[in-house]
């Protein structure tokens, strides 16, 4: 059976994203690319195993709802692994689909949902070479974590941190990674650098602030009066709590290199407005989200002038140095609240990541 599982969200977010405005040569060879490879991939390595089904969470429209059942054990292709999932994570992103307005979404239902992941390689296929059957791994399951297997290409995978367990590991893939790799679009961070996080106590702004501290920077942070301790946990320098109708004041002599961006969305208040007139005149300003607009002249290649929005990259060397920093103790766990894999607790779980005021991350053992 081929479904959209074959295929990363971010590969469907970028379909999305460029299919609104009018197509152009780089709009026609990105469509021409995405569904040559749905093509490819569809060739898969049937599983040997002895049952045919698993539990796994599925979103479909109608009815727009996330619906644990059962589902058929995917099959693998040459270049990658089939993994049984020991945890799993979700973000931000794993909801979007059920909040996109765009019609083109609607062609890539049914969707196995969540992509973090951690779990155990089971099969593989013949082109794998960097990891072997027994390994325990960590990263982008591409056919969805939120399941008793899945599979994962091998370029999206590691190893997983020794000194973590598997409900730890599949917390820190996603907004580990994309904060890793925001923070050094522009240059690498040195300890003359100073960078203000915004939203510091969510997952990418919590990792985030730990990797700008991983390279000795001045770190600020913004989050509410309730996190202030726990942002100062992850070794926060300054911390501004946006509940406080003077906290700007504390900014008034301070320029930033870096801001990182955490928290702007098309669904949610603009904080470049009030943020950018604090960067220096080199200085650079980072978001993962942001308006619309941003996010089309980003895929096309043409942002605006000290701007970067930036969409998760999944590779095994960012993973490898997030990896690295947990095991020398650089970057240490956020605060977990962990679900089973069950109907009601999906749906909790779903509820509060959708109210955009969770803490840490929000982790599912399976």
């Amino acid at each position: 059976m081929v479904s959209a599982r074959f295929i990363t969200f971010m590969e469907i977010y970028q379909c999305t994203l460029i299919t609104t405005i009018f197509p152009t040569p780089t709009v026609l060879a990105f469509l021409i690319t995405f569904f040559t490879r749905l093509i490819i991939n569809c060739r898969k390595t049937p599983h040997n195993m002895k049952r045919d089904s698993m539990i796994a969470t599925i979103y479909d429209f109608p009815p727009q709802e996330f619906l644990v059942s059962s589902t058929q054990i995917p099959s693998y292709g040459p270049d990658e692994v089939l993994v049984e999932v020991k945890a799993s994570s979700i973000n931000p992103v794993d909801y979007k689909l059920k909040t996109s307005q765009l019609p083109i979404i609607r062609w890539f239902f049914p969707w196995n949902a969540g992509r973090d992941f951690a779990g155990i390689v089971i099969a593989k296929g013949n082109n794998v070479k960097k990891f072997n059957i027994g390994d325990e791994v960590f990263g982008n399951a591409c056919g969805g974590s939120l399941q008793e297997y899945s599979i994962a290409r091998q370029n999206e995978i590691a190893l997983k941190p020794t000194k973590l367990n598997f409900v730890e590991a599949a917390s820190i893939g996603l907004a580990g990674a994309t904060s890793l790799q925001a923070l050094k679009w522009f240059k690498t961070l040195t300890h003359e650098d100073t960078v203000l996080i915004i939203g510091a106590s969510g997952g990418c702004g919590g990792f985030g602030v730990q990797i700008a501290k991983s390279y000795g920077s001045k770190v600020y942070g913004v989050c509410s009066a309730k996190n202030v301790e726990l942002v100062k946990g992850f070794g926060c320098d300054v911390i501004l709590d946006y509940t406080n109708p003077n906290f700007l004041d504390d900014l008034k002599d301070v320029k930033f290199d870096i801001i990182y961006d955490t928290v702007s969305s098309p669904e949610d208040a603009d904080q470049e407005v009030i943020f950018r007139k604090y960067l220096k005149g080199t200085g650079k300003y980072v978001a993962i989200n942001g308006a619309r607009s941003d996010m089309i002249r980003g895929q096309l290649g043409c942002e605006r002038q000290g701007y970067h929005c930036h969409l998760l990259k999944w590779n095994t060397e960012d993973l490898n140095d997030l990896r690295d920093l947990v095991e020398n103790n650089l970057v240490k766990i956020m605060s977990i609240q962990t679900f089973r894999l069950t109907q009601e607790d999906i749906d909790r779980a779903f509820g509060l990541m959708a109210s955009r005021r969770t803490v840490g991350k929000l982790s599912f053992e399976i």
